[in-house]
């Protein structure tokens, strides 16, 4: 056998070994059968009781989701880390691993029930995570911002009043939103990046103040560049819709993502009481596939699987 011919031979048995581990590793036997099921729902962001904002049994959302068509569900309960120096954050978020652990088990023949956490503001106290991430074992880490360090609002914007707040404050502060967002990309180790431009639930839906988005185009488009770069997931949020008739992020920025190259989105209700297990998801699915999408993904061991749409 020639040189050449050995060169061929041995480029082939190596391209051999990838596809076998492609197969049987990335693209595990679970995968494959969902991936030729046409618009299963996955939805990757969902509360509980564990949350401090919700009261939600576990098992009642479960079971709702269930009736919904949900096939996949992560529980992400919320870790947020403002609240660092005055009660104890952990022990919620070891709550919602354990019982999530459980009711899979429970769950594996009708819906994969997945654990997961969603961390907010890492940089106000980075410490907290760093021990956190330590003590449970992780299918989904969201990373969000529901806080933003902006003198004088620096408590969650769900509080706030923007109506009273003159309106080129509220520019100022979300220009500081879009800081503490690609701050957190930076600096922490999460999966999918969740409701970009939130504030904005608060700022026109329920304050009904206008602003304008392209005043930020520059900032929002350097957070695709980099998530896309570091393979993070953008979440398309749909908690937002019966209020703004749009998604989180809008519409708009999503098809922008695409236009940029990036693929990795997941579908994520938000839901902190049952009726709202899987919202709108069919309302989403329909606008990924107009922009250009053909999976939608979801994550198990912090890793991501695609499936068609």
């Amino acid at each position: 056998m020639s040189e050449k011919e050995t060169m061929t031979q041995e480029t082939i048995e190596k391209k051999t070994i990838i596809k076998e581990a492609i197969t049987k590793d990335m693209l595990a036997p679970e995968i494959v059968e969902i991936e030729h099921v046409k618009g299963i729902m996955a939805d990757m962001h969902v509360h509980s009781g564990h949350s401090n904002d919700s009261t939600c049994p576990m098992e009642d959302m479960v079971q709702a989701q269930m009736a919904r068509g949900t096939k996949i569900m992560a529980f992400t309960d919320h870790f947020h880390i403002i609240h660092y120096p005055e009660f104890d954050i952990f022990e919620p978020i070891k709550n919602s691993c354990t019982e999530a652990a459980e009711l899979a088990k429970k769950y594996a023949e009708q819906c994969r029930i997945l654990t997961g956490v969603e961390v907010g503001e890492r940089m106000w106290y980075p410490e907290a995570w760093d021990k956190m991430k330590e003590m449970c074992q992780y299918d989904v880490v969201i990373g969000s911002v529901h806080l933003v360090r902006h003198p004088g609002y620096e408590d969650y914007y769900s509080r706030m009043k923007f109506s009273e707040m003159p309106k080129d404050e509220i520019y100022k502060y979300m220009d500081h939103y879009f800081d503490d967002m690609m701050e957190m990309i930076e600096t922490l180790d999460f999966d999918i990046l969740a409701h970009l431009t939130c504030p904005l639930r608060y700022i026109t839906g329920y304050h009904h103040v206008e602003i304008d988005l392209s005043v930020f185009e520059e900032k929002i488009t350097k957070i695709l560049a980099r998530i896309i770069e570091k393979n993070i997931a953008f979440e398309v949020n749909t908690s937002s819709y019966d209020i703004l008739g749009d998604w989180m992020p809008t519409k708009e920025i999503v098809r922008k993502y695409y236009e940029m190259g990036g693929r990795m989105v997941t579908l994520g209700s938000d839901a902190h009481v049952t009726k709202n297990a899987s919202v709108y998801f069919e309302e989403a699915i329909a606008d990924l596939k107009e922009i250009g999408f053909t999976h939608i993904y979801y994550y198990k061991g912090r890793r991501p699987y695609p499936i068609s749409i």
